[in-house]
């Protein structure tokens, strides 16, 4: 598998930046972990609008879809211009509703369900979800492929329910979207030093710490991240590539 980041701010986009995108490729097919705002951009980079053969969105917040909507529009145009646009299977939560009835009804994408007792079969391998603790029904995915697992935490808090969607990856994106300096009572996303615990806990061999929020420095997280002590994790940035 090849894992290509196209955006890593969480909630709104750094400058130059885009939210939550991520594509993975494996034996020759393109699959979207969410399409977040400036993502699409980055991911004609890499593919063209038809090679996209599958969409995994994690949850339906707005910065993690609101790029699907540019999307659709690309799809109809390029079709009236005559571009052979096959429909996108797309795969996601059933909540909140409003916001899975703006996807729906369209020729050119068909939605498909998830939930936590999905075994999604993808071009040779298999995508299984997890829920996680978040305002809306959210999951974390993990992709098993010929004895290589990539997992991604969507958004989530530091708590037990992560540790199967870990276990063993070879690399694992998580949700690093908050700071332990600014800890509140009520938590939305993990910290760097929360990020270091499941890396230990679950035995992960490679860590992106990603869903930077961009009034955050680069610096505070890993300063944050440096004092726990020595362990494989990097900080997001668009474009890196990681195989496994």
């Amino acid at each position: 598998m090849k894992i290509t980041i196209l955006g890593c701010s969480g909630g709104y986009p750094a400058p130059g930046g885009a939210t939550t995108g991520y594509l993975i490729q494996l034996a020759g097919k393109n699959i979207l972990i969410d399409c977040g705002s400036g993502v699409l951009s980055n991911l004609f980079r890499y593919i063209p609008l038809n090679k996209i053969d599958a969409i995994i969105l994690t949850h339906l917040h707005a910065d993690h879809l609101s790029d699907i909507f540019v999307l659709k529009y690309a799809l109809q145009m390029n079709k009236q211009n005559g571009l052979d646009v096959r429909p996108i299977p797309l795969f996601a939560p059933t909540t909140p509703e409003a916001n899975l009835n703006q996807i729906q009804n369209d020729a050119n994408i068909i939605v498909g369900h998830i939930n936590a007792s999905t075994e999604l079969p993808l071009f040779g391998a298999t995508a299984t979800f997890f829920r996680t603790v978040h305002p809306v029904e959210c999951y974390g995915v993990r992709i098993e492929h010929e004895g290589s697992v990539f997992a991604f935490s969507g958004d989530a808090v530091y708590g037990p329910e992560l540790i199967p969607l870990f276990v063993n990856a070879d690399l694992a994106i998580m949700d690093c979207g908050a700071i332990e300096k600014t800890r509140k009572q009520v938590m939305l996303h993990m910290t760097p030093t929360e990020c270091f615990r499941l890396c230990q806990e679950c035995q992960i061999k490679n860590v992106v710490l990603s869903h930077l929020v961009p009034y955050y420095s680069i610096s505070e997280i890993t300063d944050e991240a440096d004092s726990c002590g020595v362990w494989p994790y990097t900080v997001a940035s668009i474009g890196q590539e990681y195989n496994i």
